[in-house]
């Protein structure tokens, strides 16, 4: 078996021992010193392989740091071309057992009891199993043998090692503590690498703490690897770059792993600057350049919290290491730029691309597309989509999408309607994204009766309506009573029919039923039909239905609603959770939020701006400014950019209490964070001003609004 020839596709190296078959191996983590010592003793023996003749595939980098320190580089035991030539590891023969308990006796006999504890400590070492590492303490106890700190380390890092760390914990309570050992460094460590493993974190940091603290300890690689991997299997990023901190200034080395991982999750949640540090800090501590991937780690993250300016020189850094960057790339920081109203960068960027041999796509004309539309530059924007036509390019439903989005949001309705109507003869069919912004601008308008036209054609169509198109109808109609169950079973109805392809012939016209039971037993039965034919449609009616109850002040039937979904298989949306959450703020159940929210957390959905932003909501109306500042620092600490409705919210009501001075400064806060001030947040700043004798400021504040591109409306006129 041990002549068993490699695999073609397995790129072979040379070897030192070309007599000798190369074995390729792995070994999955957790990482076991003892069994590789005594695989490489078994390889040694019974199939003349000797370190020379291995080579490897090798998962997480410290892993290799170890194995290559002993002339090995990692395994993987499990791997099914090779684990029947390898057999579980055997406990240590009899004849090895009876030698080492004759040569511990001889030693004891001559009063060598430090070599005896030597002696066993080695055992323990290179032990395979729990059993025989136990076996060896038992001997040395009933040999009358002092533990002492040497065994009982060695003990608790093998129970630790072989994925016993409760064991260890008990043994280090049972034995140690009340035996009277004092612990050394290496009991310290594996103690606060078994609390990190049993999920003891805030033990286990305490535990760093003292050893830290005190000159005598060390702390080491595993301990400080194994309370970082339980931070980061909790997702606490934020609680692991404090930790990661102490233990870089504590000069203790990691592996690659550790800063690979943190640096993802610190950018996934937001955290680009503390991310950047780890790269700084690894770079300082390791002397290596970033790898590719923290560097597009790092990028993307930075793209996406709208630094730019820093995420082009993490593009130049990767340029100039010679990585390859993608068209995405080029695309991300064009959108970056973008958001960030500067077009000129982005165009450069853009220019950029096309010298280094990128052919532009439909990702890249609509990001371009996008920006200038955002800024209301239409003839900019214009100009990109008939270049995307000369090039060959079709442009898509979202380019259609963006530009309606954009031309309603700018007050061009005409526009608008008039681009949608152009789809179809492109054989393009818009969507509900398409619908949904001419129907907000329509209401904006008071021209209410087109939006009934607009909505009943969309639905003729076969458009699939969604729940934010029917949140903008809820709030635009008439309060009456039903009115939203009303236009739930509408709305239910054509999902049912455009989206699932169900008939819905024998269900009633939501108009000609009245009473708000009736259309609770027509609406939950067609609701249980969607989730059965489409579950991603059955999150979104469901949505739908509970935001209609949460409306109509029917929460706990809104909960039940909820619990119901989740028995059908459904996710809700966050949306559905939303509207859950505003609703209990306002029933005066602030205490069940939070455990909404944290029912939320659990099943994997944060909070989003909108969640937020319905927090600040309502402390604002309750006046309670405190609450509202303390949302906004919480975002703030988390990574997330509060958006404008957030700040207009407190900076309203902070104009209310003619708290001038604070509203100012939080409007300059607003700015300095990249937040653009919308037509309302103008509005409510001017209103502020013209309210309190502030004539010069406002004025001034209308010529900005004005320069911005943001066209101001008759209550701004009124103001002034």
């Amino acid at each position: 078996m041990g002549n068993k020839p490699a695999k073609p596709e397995r790129e072979a190296v040379s070897s030192l021992a070309p007599d000798r078959p190369e074995i390729l191996l792995k070994i999955l983590p957790p990482l076991d010193h003892a069994y590789v010592r005594w695989l490489a003793r078994d390889l040694e023996r019974i199939h003349g392989f000797a370190p020379r003749n291995c080579r490897a595939v090798t998962p997480p980098d410290h892993y290799v740091e170890y194995m290559q320190s002993h002339g090995w580089l990692d395994v993987n035991l499990d791997d099914p071309d090779l684990a029947h030539l390898f057999p579980n590891p055997q406990p240590i023969p009899n004849d090895h057992t009876s030698l080492c308990k004759s040569l511990v006796h001889d030693l004891l006999g001559r009063g060598l009891l430090s070599s005896a504890q030597q002696v066993v400590q080695r055992f323990i070492a290179s032990s395979p199993t729990v059993h025989d590492a136990i076996f060896a303490v038992e001997f040395a106890s009933a040999s009358g043998m002092d533990l002492g700190p040497g065994i009982s380390g060695e003990l608790m890092r093998k129970l630790v090692d072989l994925g016993h760390p409760l064991s260890a914990h008990e043994f280090y309570h049972d034995r140690v503590v009340a035996g009277g050992i004092e612990p050394d460094s290496n009991i310290v460590n594996s103690l606060a690498t078994c609390l990190a493993k049993l999920g003891k974190l805030d033990d286990a940091v305490k535990l760093f703490d003292r050893l830290i603290g005190s000159g005598d300890c060390v702390a080491s690689n595993a301990a400080c690897s194994a309370i970082l991997k339980g931070y980061y299997e909790q997702d606490k990023f934020v609680e692991a770059f404090d930790y990661f901190v102490r233990i870089s200034d504590a000069n203790v080395k990691l592996g690659m792993w550790a800063y690979n991982v943190l640096i993802d999750g610190l950018c996934q949640q937001g955290y680009v600057g503390e991310a950047i540090e780890v790269l700084d800090i690894m770079c300082r501590i390791t002397g290596l350049p970033p790898t590719l991937h923290m560097l597009k780690t790092l990028f993307y993250g930075l793209c996406k919290r709208g630094w730019s300016i820093e995420a082009e020189w993490i593009f130049e850094e990767m340029e100039a290491q010679g990585f390859f960057v993608d068209k995405v790339m080029y695309t991300s920081l064009m959108n970056a730029y973008g958001k960030d109203r500067k077009m000129k960068m982005a165009m450069r960027v853009y220019f950029r691309m096309l010298k280094n041999g990128y052919d532009p796509d439909i990702c890249t004309f609509n990001t371009l597309i996008y920006g200038f539309s955002k800024m209301g530059l239409f003839d900019k924007a214009w100009v990109l989509y008939n270049l995307m036509n000369d090039l060959g390019i079709q442009p898509n439903e979202v380019t259609y999408s963006i530009m309606i989005h954009n031309y309603c949001k700018k007050g061009k309705l005409d526009c608008a309607m008039s681009l949608l109507n152009s789809m179809a003869p492109c054989n393009l069919t818009p969507c509900v994204h398409c619908y949904t912004p001419i129907m907000v601008a329509l209401y904006k308008q008071n021209r209410c009766f087109e939006v009934d036209e607009w909505c009943e054609r969309m639905l003729e169509n076969g458009v699939v309506p969604d729940h934010v198109l029917f949140f903008v109808l809820m709030k635009n109609k008439p309060k009456g009573l039903g009115i939203e169950l009303q236009l739930c079973l509408l709305m239910l109805q054509a999902i049912a029919k455009n989206g699932c392809g169900l008939d819905c012939s024998s269900t009633i016209n939501s108009d000609k039923i009245n009473s708000t039971l009736a259309l609770e037993q027509e609406i939950e039965p067609l609701l249980k039909k969607i989730a059965r034919s489409d579950l991603n449609l059955g999150n979104v009616a469901g949505g739908i239905y509970v935001s209609a109850l949460c409306e109509g002040g029917k929460t706990e039937a809104a909960l039940a609603c909820l619990e119901n979904m989740v028995i059908a298989g459904c996710a809700p949306l966050l949306f559905t959770f939303n509207s859950l959450i505003k609703r209990l703020f306002q029933d005066g159940l602030s205490e069940d939020v939070k455990s909404l929210i944290e029912i939320m957390q659990n099943w994997g959905i944060s909070p989003n701006l909108e969640t937020y932003l319905i927090m600040v909501n309502e402390y604002c109306k309750k006046e309670d400014l405190a609450l509202a500042f303390g949302i906004l620092e919480q975002m703030e600490e988390m990574g997330l950019k509060p958006n404008v409705a957030i700040y207009d919210c407190i900076i309203a009501c902070l104009s209310q209490q003619r708290r001038i001075s604070e509203a100012e400064t939080l409007f300059r806060r607003m700015l300095e964070n990249g937040v653009d001030p919308d037509e309302v947040a103008y509005m409510t700043m001017i209103n502020a001003y013209a309210r309190n004798g502030k004539g010069v400021k406002a004025l001034h504040l209308f010529e900005m609004m004005i320069e911005n591109a943001v066209q101001p409306n008759s209550y701004s006129y009124t103001a002034l």
